[in-house]
């Protein structure tokens, strides 16, 4: 009889109980956003996101979001402040909050 090795299968388990998904995701707060532009930022500790809204709830300046925004692509984030999901596509992140502000005036001419 063959013997099954189950300690791979448990220890997934276990840190998946006590590391949720969420406590890897990026948290921040929108700072900048201008009227009639998809494009907004979002500071987190890392640094400044610029990230484009594609669906979902439209946040606001002062709402927090969290989710996996520090990597490109498109990501289906939470706004915990509206308790609403959107998508956002991560044009750059991790930016000084000048070059982000370069870039947002870039996108929203």
């Amino acid at each position: 009889m063959r013997k099954t090795n189950l300690f791979i299968p448990v220890a997934v388990s276990v840190f998946v109980m006590f590391f949720p998904v969420h406590a890897f995701a990026a948290k921040g707060a929108v700072t900048h956003k201008i009227g009639g532009c998809d494009y907004f930022i979002v500071a987190t500790p890392g640094g400044y996101d610029l990230l484009e809204w594609y669906g979902g709830h439209d946040p606001d300046r002062g709402d927090v979001l969290i989710g996996g925004y520090e990597t490109y692509g498109m990501h289906d984030i939470y706004d915990d402040t509206a308790d609403k999901e959107l998508t956002v596509w991560v044009e750059d992140y991790d930016l000084s909050k000048e070059d982000a502000l370069e870039k947002l005036a870039e996108k929203c001419e």
